[in-house]
């Protein structure tokens, strides 16, 4: 560790408990982890948490590089400190736990970690255990969350770091924190210069009019992409999107293209042939749909859903196994009588689903499917995802195929996804990762931060599809 960065990191240690707001790109995992080496040098053991396994892993990675012991840091993410903590305190927590968490059920975890945080027996036993507390990525927190660290922070020092421009994840139920009136009040503000690291040496110029460009978007002025370092494809045509993502397919090294719905994100990635896989959410939505049809039990209900989801995945199959097989086999009827030339086999196994409706059959029937001629597999996690849950309970797993999928996930959710050189997203699913070139589609329809979270993913290259070449987002409440 360079001298300049401890003393950035001993100087956020005296100033705690404070916040840090830092722009995206600009280092702040390094920070973080500097923060926690310098404080291990001071024989201090620091308790960090973070909101997902991808972000633990990075942080590993950065102590690991500063020859910082696992043991000598506390480490994990709030969802699984929560679990862990609730669990072996049952009476304090006011829950009884499983031994195998639902992640559906966190705010149960948080808020049975906060009532055991509370307590004074529990108390001792944090201060015994470590000295003080940093949690990164703060803006993301829900309210629940926040009351945890509430709690944390009546006995330990704490630093919470973020970026409330990066607020994305405030929707429906989930109601995220607000940075003035949340965190300020109780974390004062620590003010640290602010380097675009992420672009240095790759784009600066890029890295640099993201900066420049934070103060219009929290104050609504607009964006001016005509003057900006990038690349801007007018989004005059329906096409517009799918030829831009082919145009960067090509580029030497990883590429993201950004879509601001789901259905915007599968019509690319079909459009464009398999040439980008579509990265799925965690819970998989898609895929327990397909899971729930086929654990129904019922032909006519399992062999449709069969089809539609292969049609959802693969690009050149809807061709052979169009309308008219998929409308015939929702009426119970078998289609291995129709002339679709090349076709023969996939017809004979989806007919034999309305009499052996198996996931074992099932599953048989899709990897024939992926074998025609000219299929191209464009939502490669779900497919791959789906093909183990299937293979799980055709080998005997007394499980359905919905827990089956649910237990395929969770590990992808543990170790991380299947790196993927072409990926297409929504700025939800890729906040926190970073690529060589992104491709943002559809910019005239992103909220300000999920537009910031979309134009700071890439480091080398960056083109934004949109109808006009000013960008007008409504004010951030953040």
């Amino acid at each position: 560790m360079d001298v300049a960065l401890r003393a950035t990191a001993q100087q956020i240690r005296a100033a705690m408990p404070c916040s840090i707001e830092m722009p995206a790109g600009s280092g702040k995992t390094h920070l973080v982890a500097a923060v926690a080496a310098a404080a291990v040098e001071a024989g201090e053991r620091p308790l960090i948490l973070t909101h997902t396994n991808a972000g633990v892993d990075a942080l590993r990675r950065r102590l690991r590089a500063f020859g910082v012991a696992p043991s000598a840091v506390g480490l994990d993410t709030i969802a699984s400190w929560s679990f862990a903590l609730a669990r072996h305190y049952p009476v304090l927590a006011g829950v009884t736990l499983k031994n195998v968490p639902d992640w559906s059920q966190s705010d149960q975890y948080y808020r049975g970690a906060a009532a055991t945080a509370g307590a004074g027996a529990i108390r001792r036993v944090l201060r015994a255990s470590y000295d003080f507390v940093v949690v990164d990525e703060y803006q993301d927190c829900v309210v629940q969350q926040n009351e945890l660290v509430m709690m944390l922070h009546a006995v330990l020092p704490v630093c919470v770091l973020g970026d409330p421009l990066q607020n994305i994840f405030n929707f429906g139920q989930n109601q995220t924190v607000k940075w003035s009136t949340h965190v300020l009040p109780e974390w004062p503000a620590l003010s640290l210069p602010t380097e675009p690291w992420r672009w240095k040496g790759h784009n600066e110029a890029l890295g640099q009019w993201l900066v420049e460009i934070r103060d219009n978007l929290r104050a609504g002025r607009p964006i001016d992409l005509a003057k900006a370092p990038l690349t801007w494809v007018r989004d005059n045509h329906a096409t517009a999107g799918s030829r831009a993502c082919l145009d960067w397919a090509g580029k030497d090294g990883s590429v993201v293209a950004i879509g601001p719905w789901p259905p915007v994100c599968a019509s690319i990635a079909s459009r464009t042939n398999g040439a980008f896989t579509m990265m799925e959410e965690l819970e998989g939505k898609f895929m327990l749909k397909f899971a729930d049809r086929v654990d129904s039990g019922k032909p006519e209900v399992l062999a449709y859903a069969t089809v539609q989801f292969a049609r959802g995945c693969i690009a050149g199959v809807a061709a052979k196994l169009d309308n008219n097989v998929a409308r015939k086999l929702e009426a119970g009827k078998p289609v291995d009588h129709l002339k679709r030339e090349g076709a023969e086999e996939q017809l004979k196994l989806l007919s034999r689903l309305l009499t052996e409706p198996t996931p074992a059959l099932v599953r048989t029937t899709l990897l024939s499917i992926g074998r025609l001629q000219g299929a191209r597999l464009y939502r490669r996690e779900a497919w791959r995802d789906m093909l183990q849950a299937l293979a799980m309970v055709a080998a005997g797993s007394e499980i359905s195929v919905r827990e089956a999928l649910m237990r395929t996930r969770n590990r992808t959710r543990i170790i991380g996804r299947v790196p993927e050189r072409r990926v297409i997203s929504r700025p939800l699913l890729i906040k926190g990762l970073e690529y060589d070139y992104a491709v943002v589609l559809g910019a005239n329809q992103y909220k300000a931060t999920e537009l910031y979270v979309a134009l700071t993913r890439a480091r080398k290259g960056l083109a934004v599809v949109s109808k006009s070449r000013y960008l007008n987002p409504d004010v951030p409440v953040i």
